[in-house]
Formats: structure tokens, C-alpha cells, sequence
């Protein structure tokens, strides 16, 4: 039999990687935000559907603490942690959910893989050969979370990555072994929270929501969620820090709160707890590369965002005009004597702001009659407005205060 040349043992190994071509499967699509489950699958929960803005009403929709300020310390001792936990673990629920993933299967197999020996310049241009190809396909698994019900007719907040493109979702009430069925009522990615609903026909036990604008860094909190499964997990820290930006990029448009509490996978969407017993934050995020650092969404940012939740609409209106914070040196160039507000830097040309006549170097003062004196509070505010909502804005130009009207619109899609 003649020898097989180098050529020919090349071509014979091509051609049988393409008639026997193999399937390797990729980690999940990187589109952490994208729905593969329509809002016309059962999973949604539609009582809302019909229902406007307007015609919301949040009066005692969530629970609430009425405590005068400024509040009696907590007193501590080896029980008062027990105590706090023994007081909110019945409004603390686990979540396990059925969900869809978007995943990548390369379908063939690159020569290279397979030939015995590597060819310097044969293996560079098979390299090039796109020999496998990429073929989306969608996978159903399993994951956990926690949350934590805000009132008696079975609401419940969580984080929307916990409940993402979820297919089925089963509640475990504290120290119980029955899984009830819930529904979404709305999601929120830009925020990560979501509120969802079971149905029961016994009292169930609701956790106080808190101000979150009132926490001081030090402050004693607990954690409390379901981390890798190990249910209805109690953990202690402080209050490390406010207003802490994200290392997800995802989640610029919201500041955390940072705590050096236990917060594991599995924890997500459980309640961070002060020790008046009240939720003031929604248990999110770690940075796995470090110890202790926790984050939660401000329970405030929730509150802002709920009616978008319960009516399952979560646009956001646009107004076309970009401010930032003004600096003192700003201030005092315009002529204006204070130094908070925000001073507009630019102004989109036949945006709703354009048409109210704002232009740049203008100095928001006032936003719907609240004097703007704190960043952080007013993109919190702004993140519950939706297309059709009213603002009134006083704003500083050239020496004189004047007062402005207009209405959001649906952002133009980008061309």
C-alpha cells in the first residue's frame, strides 16, 4: 500500500471531521436581560392589565412601621438578634423556579482538534476555517432565591434576576414544607426587583418596609434569605456603606447599599433588616472576588418603582435633556448662590425638554416642587416616572427663576 502523504492525511482528517461533526455546548447567552418568556405565558399575572396609573393607588399596599423620630436606641443582648429573627422569619419566603436559558451549542469539529501532530502554517489557515459553528437553543434548570411578603393578600418582593424568564415559581413559607404557586405581577431590570403573588387562604405575616434615606452607615442589619439552600439562613452585619455604585455595569442607574452581612447565592431577594425590624434593603449582589462586601437595593428605590410593578409597565419617560450635579465653581460662574441643583449640559433638538425652551447652563432648582439638594434622591425619584407623566421644573437662568411644565413621551428608538 503506498504511503499516505502529509497533504492527503490532512484532507482524509477534514473530511472526516465534516461527516462526523461533534457539539460542544457553551455557558449561558451573556443577554442576562433578554425575555425568552412572553407575557402571554400563564406565568403573568394580568389583574392589572386594564388598570391606568391614575386609577393606582398605593395607600397601605405595603406595610408600614409609624414610629416618631428621633427613635429610642435598640438595646442589646444575647438575645436580641433572636428576638428580631423569631419576629420577621414568617415574612420571609424561598423561591425556586423552573426557568428557560438561552444557550450556544458549536455544532463540528476544528481539524486541529483531532490531528496528531500540529503544522505550523496548515494549523494558522485551519484555525481561520470556521469549522464549528455557533447554534443558538434554549435549556430549562433549576435556581433559588429568597423574598419577603409586604402584605397580607400574598405580595411579594424579590430581585427579577431571581424570577427571570422563570416558566414555574414555588414559595416555601418558614418552616414549612408546602410549596405554593405564584404568579409575576411585574418585573423591573433596571432596578433588579420584581414582585410576584401567591394565593393562600390563611393570615399571612407581612415585614414592615422602612426608610432607607434615614440609615446611617454603621447601623447593625440582618440578613436573611436561602443561601445555596440552606433555608431561611440568618445572618449579622452593618450598614458599610450608602449609595455604592454597582461593579455590574447593568446596574448603573441605581446606588446600593453595601453591608458586610453574609449575602450568598440563594440569598438574592431576601430582606436586609434593621433592627426596629423593618425591610430597608432587597438583598442582590456580591463581588466574588472579596470578602464581606454585600449589596441591596435601597427598599426606598422599591417603593419609588412599585406602581411600575404592579402594572407590569416598566418604560421609562424621556424628556431629552442631560444634567449632572452642580459644582460650586459652576455656581458661582452662572451667578447662582447655592450650590445644589443640577446644571443641564445638553438638550435634544425635538425633545419634550427642546419644546419647553430649556437650554444648556440651565440650573434645575426645583423638580415637581422638591428642592433638588440631594443627587442620589432625585434619579431615585426619576426612575418611577413613566411616558404621559406630568413634571413641573423650576430652573435658574441668567439672574431669573422660571417655572416649567411638560409631559414625558415614549424615548424615540435610535435609527
Amino acid at each position: 500500500m503506498k504511503k499516505l502523504t502529509c497533504n492527503k492525511i490532512i484532507l482524509l482528517l477534514i473530511t472526516v471531521a465534516l461527516i462526523f461533526s461533534a457539539c460542544t455546548i457553551s455557558k449561558p447567552s451573556k443577554k442576562n436581560y433578554e425575555s425568552l418568556v412572553g407575557k402571554d405565558n400563564p406565568i403573568f399575572d394580568k389583574r392589572f392589565e386594564d388598570v391606568s396609573f391614575q386609577q393606582l393607588s398605593l395607600d397601605k399596599f405595603w406595610v408600614s412601621t409609624d414610629l416618631e423620630d428621633p427613635r429610642d436606641p435598640v438595646p442589646l443582648d444575647n438575645f436580641t438578634f433572636a428576638n428580631l429573627s423569631q419576629k420577621v422569619k414568617n415574612g420571609v419566603v424561598n423561591i425556586y423556579t423552573l426557568r428557560v436559558e438561552e444557550r450556544e451549542a458549536q455544532i463540528g469539529i476544528s481539524p486541529n482538534e483531532i490531528l496528531p501532530i500540529t503544522i505550523p502554517i496548515i494549523s494558522h489557515i485551519l484555525d481561520i476555517i470556521p469549522f464549528k459553528v455557533p447554534i443558538p437553543f434554549r435549556s430549562e434548570g433549576i435556581s433559588l432565591g429568597s423574598g419577603f411578603i409586604i402584605n397580607d393578600q400574598g405580595y411579594i418582593l424579590t430581585n427579577a434576576h431571581v424570577i427571570h424568564n422563570s416558566l414555574d415559581i414555588r414559595v416555601v413559607l418558614s418552616e414549612s414544607s408546602k410549596e405554593y404557586v405564584a404568579k409575576i405581577i411585574g418585573v423591573d431590570h433596571l432596578t433588579d426587583t420584581a414582585l410576584i403573588k401567591i394565593e393562600v387562604d390563611f393570615p399571612l405575616s407581612p415585614i414592615p418596609l422602612g426608610d432607607s434615606d434615614q440609615l446611617r452607615t454603621g447601623e447593625m442589619v440582618l440578613a436573611i434569605g436561602n443561601p445555596l439552600g440552606l433555608r431561611h439562613s440568618v445572618s449579622s452585619g452593618i450598614l458599610s456603606a450608602k449609595e455604592r455604585i454597582s461593579p455590574n455595569p447593568n446596574d448603573k442607574y441605581v446606588n446600593f447599599l453595601q453591608t458586610d452581612s453574609a449575602i450568598n447565592p440563594g440569598s438574592s431577594g431576601g430582606p436586609l433588616i434593621n433592627l426596629y425590624g423593618e425591610v430597608i434593603g432587597i438583598n442582590t449582589a456580591i463581588i466574588s472576588d472579596a470578602q464581606l462586601i454585600g449589596f441591596a437595593v435601597p427598599i426606598n428605590t422599591a417603593k419609588e418603582v412599585m406602581p411600575l410593578l404592579i402594572l407590569g409597565k416598566t418604560e421609562r419617560g424621556w424628556f431629552g435633556a442631560m444634567a449632572q450635579p452642580l459644582t460650586l465653581e459652576e455656581a458661582v460662574e452662572l451667578g447662582y448662590e447655592n450650590d445644589h441643583g443640577l446644571k443641564i449640559i445638553e438638550v435634544v433638538e425635538g425633545s419634550p425638554a427642546h419644546k419647553a425652551d430649556l437650554q444648556a447652563n440651565d440650573i434645575i432648582v426645583k423638580f415637581n416642587g422638591e428642592v433638588i439638594d440631594d443627587f442620589i434622591q432625585f434619579r431615585r425619584k426619576i426612575l418611577g416616572l413613566t411616558p404621559g407623566a406630568n413634571i413641573q421644573i423650576t430652573i435658574f437662568r441668567e439672574g431669573k427663576t422660571i417655572e416649567v411644565s411638560s409631559t414625558l413621551v415614549h424615548k424615540p428608538q435610535a435609527e
